[in-house]
């Protein structure tokens, strides 16, 4: 077996050295990268910190020999004769060049730029010219119709990759949603004829509802970002037609989708989206194959938006090695998967370090853009042949099985309250040697999204018994009979979906050592404080706007503590003496905080507690003797 995967393998080698070979003499036509050509684009943060953040031929010849077919320097996009000459390295060995830029621009703290600052709903002012100001257009331009102008003199100056990731403090999102600045608000009420009363950075975005002229205000932003977006591709197009704006990220904000995706997306220039969904595992709690296909499910949903928009486009998953999961092994396969469901991938080259694991990551990306090249899109589901990273950072979640002593397995069904599971989770099952277990699970749908339930399970030796997925919306029964007895994992993601579990005959619990991830709250969860145990804390987290309360409450049900989190403190904990109530069975629940909404929000329990939370009190797991309990 294994010598046949290593003939398969220098197969490919062999493939993908000619292909390489006659690149470098005859590149394929630029139009037909995403198209023909699978795109391969590599954004360097590894090899251009060895000289200096600047580029030199070798990156460029070691990034075609590779097998990438564009390259895009992370930094150096304002110095010309560096860009024309990375341009013509290129050229030289048979790829193509996109400088790498951001999308956005620093403004200054003084007057000068008062009034013109991107404003969020909610008030919050960046340190970022806003997307209606002349020296946010002025900056954009001034770099882009410049690598116009070489593109027409060098077609392997191919477009420009745009990074509008927000990296300023106070962000509300990437960028750009609507801004609340003065400088549009200003422009909105002269088209209006209306008088503008004084207004807090905070009460504009409430004042426009009550006046019934939000959506009006919205309609007339976006057209001024449109006749912006329009004016720069006019420009663009004065020089080369075929130039193309890669943009970041996929499927986009608001300014992407209402204005760049009109107006810079054409026949002859196709808009590149760069997607970064599939950085690396869509779970930390799942392993290789199951992630693979995760990522791929992904892409196949988020890429209807531009389809439905009907807009000429190209479409690349990302791969980031510096993500918690993404091993070399995994990002090689994770990029032949993205590709055999999307016109290409791109790779955020960060993380590794060049003399150290660069050769790894190196390797496993030449054998995926080989086996891409070659359309052997079956190599994302070969046979490891390093160890996976994800059981060990299993491992190191849940802890030893032994630490966890479970309640008596009777074998009867139980009806369990409805928690909807949100992101990764893990579900420890109780089991008794010989006695049939039957775990029901339900994919719960969230907004828009569309993801299966993905789950794996492991015996208490970490050997994986069974895996499946379930559908949208619909619920199936996990069930195997343990041949020994002992707490069995089941590791399980919907992505951006939730799930729960319906019904057990086996006592289960829900994993919380790294946080547990849950919507719209629960209305019971049970946990055992250890004899002993003096104190313990419970803390949970929400974001902006999607607060939580923290209830918990004492072996008798009455009420010792809570905690609430608000849009300006996303976290709160709580610390309780448990007096003679340790060495028995808590409670809490998550509910609706004072201000906020409640959605999306993670629990942790404290280093005092057993990691577990159980959805029935007969469920509940206790520390056992190797955490020092007797």
């Amino acid at each position: 077996m294994r010598s046949q995967h290593w003939l398969r393998w220098a197969v490919l080698v062999a493939i993908g050295a000619r292909a390489a070979s006659g690149l470098a003499a005859t590149a394929p036509a630029r139009e037909e990268l995403g198209r023909r050509v699978k795109l391969r684009i590599l954004v360097d943060k590894v090899m251009q910190p060895t000289e200096g953040w600047a580029t030199k031929e070798w990156m460029v010849k070691a990034t075609a020999e590779a097998g990438f077919n564009v390259f895009s320097p992370r930094r150096g996009h304002d110095r010309p004769d560096e860009v024309r000459q990375v341009t013509q390295w290129c050229e030289k060995h048979g790829i193509y060049h996109m400088p790498w830029m951001r999308g956005s621009l620093n403004a200054p703290a003084g007057p000068e730029a008062d009034g013109r600052r991107v404003v969020w709903a909610n008030g919050a002012e960046q340190p970022l010219w806003s997307p209606n100001s002349d020296e946010f257009w002025a900056w954009t331009s001034r770099y882009i119709v410049e690598y116009a102008k070489m593109s027409a003199q060098n077609k392997h100056l191919m477009g420009v990759f745009l990074d509008y990731e927000n990296y300023e403090k106070g962000g509300q999102g990437n960028l750009y949603g609507l801004s609340y600045d003065d400088l549009i608000l200003g422009k909105f009420a002269k088209a209006r004829g209306i008088q503008l009363p004084e207004l807090k950075l905070a009460e504009r975005a409430e004042w426009l509802r009550k006046q019934g002229l939000h959506d009006a205000f919205a309609a007339f932003q976006i057209a001024h970002w449109r006749e912006r977006c329009r004016a720069l591709r006019k420009a663009v197009d004065a020089h080369d037609a075929t130039f193309q704006f890669c943009v970041y990220p996929a499927p986009g904000t608001p300014f992407m989708v209402e204005a760049i995706y009109p107006e810079w997306a054409t026949e002859a220039a196709p808009l590149i989206l760069a997607d970064a969904c599939t950085y690396g595992r869509p779970s930390r709690v799942l392993p290789e194959a199951a992630s693979v296909q995760g990522n791929r499910q992904r892409l196949l949903e988020r890429r209807k938006t531009p389809k439905e928009r009907g807009i000429p486009h190209i479409y690349a998953g990302g791969i980031d090695p510096a993500v918690k999961g993404a091993d070399p092994e995994f990002c090689g396969k994770n990029a032949v998967a993205i590709s055999d469901v999307t016109d290409g991938y791109w790779v955020f080259y960060e993380g590794p370090t060049y003399d150290k694991d660069h050769p790894a990551y190196w390797k496993w990306f030449t054998w995926a853009n080989q086996a891409i090249a070659a359309g052997d899109f079956a190599a994302q589901r070969q046979p490891r042949e390093t160890p996976d990273s994800w059981s060990l950072d299993l491992l190191q979640r849940i802890g030893k099985p032994v630490e966890l002593l479970p309640p008596p397995v009777t074998g009867g069904t139980v009806r369990l309250p409805t928690v909807k599971l949100r992101q990764e989770n893990l579900l420890l099952i109780a089991t008794k040697a010989g006695t049939p277990v039957a775990l029901t699970l339900r994919q719960h749908p969230v907004a828009r999204y569309e993801s299966p339930l993905m789950w794996e399970l492991h015996d208490p030796a970490w050997k994986r018994i069974a895996s499946g997925a379930i559908p949208q919306g619909a619920a199936d029964t996990v069930k195997f009979t343990p041949a020994a007895g002992g707490i069995y994992t089941l590791a399980a993601s919907a992505g951006p979906c939730a799930y729960s579990v319906e019904t057990a005959n086996a006592p289960v619990s829900l994993h919380a050592g790294g946080g547990l991830s849950v919507i719209y709250g629960a209305r019971r969860l049970y946990f055992h404080v250890p004899e002993g145990a003096a104190r313990f804390t419970l803390a949970v987290r929400g974001s902006g706007a999607e607060t939580v309360r923290l209830n918990v409450f004492d072996p008798e049900g009455n009420k010792a503590g809570s905690a609430q989190t608000t849009p300006k403190s996303p976290r709160a904990s709580v610390e309780l003496k448990s007096g003679e109530a340790s060495g028995k069975t808590w409670s809490l629940e998550l509910t609706r905080a004072d201000e906020g909404v409640l959605e999306d929000s993670t629990l942790q329990l404290g280093p005092e507690l057993p990691p577990a939370l159980a959805l029935d009190p007969a469920h509940v797991l206790r520390l056992g003797p190797a955490r020092g309990q007797p």
